[in-house]
């Protein structure tokens, strides 16, 4: 889901609140949770990976600043 596409699914839930029951609105709040969060995990995950990669990149670099090796 790009932030468009959440941008306009929270749009949606924000004006339609007024008609909402106390329940509806919990769930409401529930599904955007759901889909932002799954959304900024992937996001994470994905820098984790290249910050992981990145370190593997310049661990050569980290090794030969070690002058006891």
């Amino acid at each position: 889901m790009t932030r468009k596409e959440y941008d306009l699914v929270f749009q949606a839930f924000k004006s339609y609140r007024v008609y909402m029951t106390d329940e509806q609105e919990v769930l409401s709040e529930k599904i955007l949770d759901n889909l932002f969060y799954t959304w900024y995990d992937k996001i994470a995950s994905d820098d984790l990976v290249a910050d992981a990669e990145e370190a593997l990149a310049n661990e050569s670099e980290i090794k030969s600043l070690n002058f006891r090796s």
